[in-house]
């Protein structure tokens, strides 16, 4: 059952009891999650400064892209960065596909998600989730 697929930096190697996988995750987690801290910052600035002026259409519009930021960076911070996963700890895999881009989401037992992407040969990865993984 050892499979291994390429990732455009990377890899993802299917093995007996485990899934090994090799990419720049916990990087492009951080640096979501900094940006989008940054954002709120700003965007918590000029929630102030509307506050102050009395612009009750600036006031609600950046309320609501704070509390939008807010949730997003909560959602960038839940995801697993994990590079060894047990398969008993796998509760489901799918590939899905946002705008082209084709992506391996294996959500944990945790509720957690590891989102794998970048992947090279999508098609035979889906052929092999289906097969191995139509279970879990």
């Amino acid at each position: 059952m050892r499979q291994t697929f390429k990732l455009k930096k990377g890899e993802i190697l299917f093995d007996e009891d485990k899934i090994i996988i090799k990419d720049d995750a916990k990087m492009q987690k951080w640096s979501s999650s900094l940006i989008t801290f940054m954002g709120i910052m700003i965007l918590i600035l000029f929630f102030l400064k509307s506050y102050k002026t009395g612009a009750q259409f600036d006031f609600w519009f950046e309320l609501i892209f704070i509390l939008l930021g807010i949730l997003l960076l909560t959602i960038l911070l839940l995801r697993s960065v994990k590079s060894d996963i047990a398969l008993n700890e796998v509760k489901s895999m799918k590939i899905k596909q946002v705008f082209g881009n084709k992506f391996l989401d294996i959500k944990l037992v945790n509720n957690r998600l590891r989102r794998v992407s970048d992947i090279q040969n999508a098609k035979e990865l889906e052929k092999y989730v289906a097969i191995n993984f139509d279970t879990k």
